[in-house]
């Protein structure tokens, strides 16, 4: 009873706890005010000291590696002005970024000065800390030949949550595997040429939304990037899941060109500018790497918990339909959607819905992006448009006169359709930067020696960054005109490791074929319906933002002048 009452005065009486607290702290801070000055000052030095040795010893072991790979030294660029955790060198990088001078300026002075490959090291220790290249060869060396040598940095994952949580695009090793082996059985032709027939309807929701032209034939001033993000939303849940987000019909309704009872208000209605708002912080913590957490914000987590809403809506919907039209019967042995096929393998909801998230995002946004650049480039050429147009109206007929069916071999046959999205896919990658970080010391082929030929050694822990973007405008690689949209370049060209707008290796894009078939698609469409195309007065159409993906900063604001077809031959 004793041991009773003791215990219960312990949760009863708690200003006596706080007192013993507060004169326990207090005899804790007697102590230290008590120990000598130079006592803290050895332990300060001594630490100091242990991790200076083991730094000077662990980059002693890193030189003997790199002699015994026969690498030679590799030009080095470090801070010239040190600061903590290089925060002028993040600071540049976010400048440059915000003012649309990244690539063109600030990257571009870099690799200018220090060569295509190149380390970034300690100001003091002159430690290694990562290596930069622009070098085909070495951007196979990372992805794919010694793949197995490196992984995605923690940074991008910690960065990009809570908006993407662990998963497919933000993961490596088994919990990736997983989930890319889930997803992948989807990615087939077949589905492909289904998806391509089903999105016709959505087409014509955007020729909808486009408005009406006026007596001269042009339409007024649209922002094409909108409807693309919608559109590819729209067409990417509908072969992904089998249920069309229809984000354009609820704008349509919004805006008065279909009433409002000709839809069913859907989860997803909103989620292309609540990840648009969400995507820019995400885009600025990548940027700051390791100090990502400096850029957050409660819009940025209300953004986020906004979308994992309507993510889990959608999810809970196309679920209990997916039951429905099977009577509630189990799911078949070979999966029709994503969501059916983790539900076969014991998905838990949270699960579905954290990856219905990595899918979507990678679904709408690269896809949007790349149509924005496509019809930015075209709108500044009419020639070019107009050839484009031709082949287009060659190979399937016009908006009247159909003389072929659209489908996954007939767009790949529409040779400068191909060369005018290769060409906005190589000076406007999606991923601009690929980083991979190693996870033991290792060796990029080149770089290294006063020729730049010889191997680099590449210590455990250091990033690799490969620029993609600038890569892909290399005067050597691709000629004198290398920054400029020229289509005719990919006449007879064979894609190689110079060119990764999707990635490379075990995790090249695992949708590049679904992506080339719809943008593709929708290209071919809307040079089918419009005979021309101009940039809206004043628009800056190619202005860089580079946020989850490269597009254009601006959007894409054009005219279009709806062409005569029944007046048409093929």
């Amino acid at each position: 009873m004793d041991n009773f009452t003791k215990q219960q005065n312990v949760y009863t009486t708690p200003d006596s706890s706080l007192s013993s607290n507060r004169a326990t702290t207090q005899a804790t801070t007697t102590t230290l005010i008590n120990i000598p000055f130079h006592h803290i000052l050895v332990a300060f030095l001594a630490f100091f000291i242990t991790n200076l040795t083991s730094t000077l010893w662990k980059k002693h072991q890193f030189s003997l590696f790199a002699k015994s790979s026969n690498c030679q030294p590799v030009p080095q660029a470090s801070n010239p002005i040190p600061m903590p955790w290089s925060l002028n060198r993040k600071y540049e990088v976010y400048r440059a970024s915000v003012r649309g001078d990244l690539f063109e300026g600030h990257f571009s002075r870099k690799y200018a000065r220090h060569g295509n490959t190149h380390a970034i090291v300690s100001p003091i220790t002159r430690t290694q800390k990562g290596i930069n290249t622009i070098e085909p060869e070495n951007i196979q060396c990372v992805l794919a030949t010694r793949f197995a040598d490196y992984k995605r940095p923690e940074f991008r994952s910690l960065a990009a949550q809570p908006m993407l949580l662990p998963g497919l695009f933000t993961t490596d090793g088994p919990i990736w595997a997983h989930w890319r082996g889930m997803v992948r059985p989807q990615f087939t032709r077949k589905r492909f040429d289904a998806n391509v027939a089903d999105s016709e309807r959505h087409m014509q929701l955007i020729f909808l939304a486009l408005g009406r032209p006026g007596n001269d034939g042009w339409t007024g001033e649209v922002n094409l990037l909108d409807h693309m993000y919608r559109l590819t939303m729209d067409t990417a849940t509908q072969f992904l899941f089998g249920q069309s987000a229809e984000t354009q019909t609820a704008e349509l309704v919004r805006t008065g060109h279909l009433p409002s009872s000709s839809y069913k208000p859907s989860h997803l209605d909103g989620f292309d500018a609540t990840f648009i708002k969400a995507g820019s912080y995400v885009g600025h913590r990548i940027k700051l790497s390791n100090m990502y957490w400096l850029y957050d914000g409660l819009e940025f987590r209300q953004a986020c918990r906004d979308l994992y809403r309507m993510v889990d809506g959608y999810v809970t919907s196309v679920r209990a339909m997916g039951k429905a039209a099977r009577g509630g019967a189990e799911i078949a042995e070979k999966p029709e959607t994503v969501i059916e096929e983790m539900e076969a393998q014991g998905a838990t909801q949270k699960d579905m819905v954290e990856q219905t998230m990595h899918l979507l995002v990678a679904g709408m946004d690269t896809s949007a992006a790349a149509l924005g650049w496509v019809f930015a480039m075209l709108a500044a050429r009419p020639a070019v448009y107009q050839k484009l147009r031709e082949e287009v109206v060659q190979a399937f007929g016009t908006e009247d006169h159909r003389v072929a069916e659209f489908n996954l071999e007939t767009l790949k046959a529409c040779s400068y359709l191909q060369h005018c999205l290769l060409e906005a896919l190589r000076l406007f990658p999606a991923g601009p930067i690929n980083v991979r970080e190693a996870i033991r010391d290792t060796v990029l082929p080149v770089g290294g020696g006063p020729d730049g030929k010889s191997p680099v050694a590449v210590r455990k822990g250091a990033r690799v960054q490969l620029g993609t973007y600038l890569t892909h405008r290399r005067k050597d690689i691709w000629g004198s005109d290398a920054d400029e949209f020229r289509p005719e370049r990919w006449e007879g060209r064979r894609r190689g490791w110079e060119f990764t707008p999707f990635s490379g290796g075990p995790q090249i894009c695992v949708g590049q074929g679904y992506s080339m078939t719809q943008v593709s698609f929708v290209i071919a469409r809307i040079a089918m319906r419009y005979d021309k195309m101009e940039p809206a007065e004043g628009s800056n159409n190619e202005k860089r933002s580079w946020m989850t993906v490269l597009t254009p900063g601006d959007g894409v604001r054009v005219r279009l002048h709806l062409a005569s077809s029944h007046s048409e031959e093929p």
